[in-house]
Order: C-alpha cells, then sequence, then structure tokens
C-alpha cells in the first residue's frame, strides 16, 4: 500500500468527484525540509484519482516563515520566478495532458484570506458542476483544503 497521496479524502458532490489530500512527498517526508525525489511525486501521481483530465486546485504557498511549499519539487508554482518548470508544465512534461493546476498560493497553518477563500470556491463550485474530477492539495490534505470544502458546503464520504 502507498502512502502517497497522504490523506486522500473523498467528498459528497455531484455531479463531479472532489478529493483532497497532502503534497507530493507528504506521506514519505512528512514535515522534513528536503528535496522529494521523483519516484515519491510519481506514486503521489499514480495514487490520484483516475479520469480523463484531472483538475488539481493547489492551495501550496508558503510556509509561516516564508519557506515556499515548492522548494522540495523540481518545479516551482507559476507566480514563482526561477528556470525550473511550473507545476503543470513539469506534470505536461511527465504525463501529457491528463492535469489543469490551478494555483491558489495561501499560507500553511493560517486561515486562507475571505477573497482567496472566494476565488478558490468559485473554481472548485464551477468545476464540480462541470462534472469534473478535482483534487485539492494542500501540505497535510487536511486544514486549507478542508476549509475550502466546507465552505463550498461539501461533507465527506
Amino acid at each position: 500500500m502507498s502512502d502517497e497521496p497522504y490523506n486522500l479524502r473523498r467528498w459528497a458532490v455531484q455531479p463531479g468527484r472532489l478529493f483532497t489530500c497532502g503534497r507530493p512527498g507528504r506521506g514519505t517526508i512528512g514535515t522534513e525540509r528536503r528535496e522529494v525525489r521523483e519516484d515519491t511525486i510519481t506514486r503521489w501521481v499514480n495514487g490520484l484519482p483516475t479520469g480523463d483530465l484531472i483538475q488539481i486546485v493547489s492551495l501550496l504557498g508558503r510556509k509561516r516563515d516564508g519557506y515556499s511549499e515548492f522548494s522540495y519539487y523540481p518545479f516551482r508554482s507559476r507566480s514563482e520566478v526561477g528556470h525550473e518548470p511550473t507545476f503543470q508544465e513539469w506534470l505536461d512534461q511527465r504525463y501529457g495532458p491528463v492535469f489543469v493546476v490551478h494555483e491558489f498560493p495561501t499560507v500553511d497553518l493560517e486561515d486562507i484570506p475571505p477573497d482567496v477563500l472566494s476565488a478558490v470556491k468559485r473554481e472548485v463550485v464551477d468545476l464540480i458542476e462541470s462534472a469534473s474530477t478535482v483534487v485539492i492539495v494542500d501540505s497535510a490534505g487536511s486544514v486549507r483544503s478542508k476549509a475550502v470544502c466546507v465552505a463550498c458546503g461539501y461533507k465527506p464520504v
């Protein structure tokens, strides 16, 4: 049994499907600040729900001390400057057009600002209403992602 994705949980929605989980590597290295190897990211991807197109709603941003939650990876947030590919580009290079990444950077262990929560909620509800498979990702797959689901009025299965 794989330890990736960490805290994968299904939520009761229709007509789409909704899941929450922790970031790649959370089930393998926990909260350690070290590189997440590609084989671990592959296990995370392979453990995600299947579908023609998976909508990843990323709440990854920064830790309270400013440390980027993308620092673990060979990819970066589209909101960060760098030479690495973005999360979307990296997934496309390895898996083709299977994923669409929607980024809403937030701060770990802090409430999601109301304007960001409103934007994420609109995006998730629109995706669910279009019968999409949606995976909301935060650090552990339990606090920020749950806040979005609760704000949308969804309950875990």
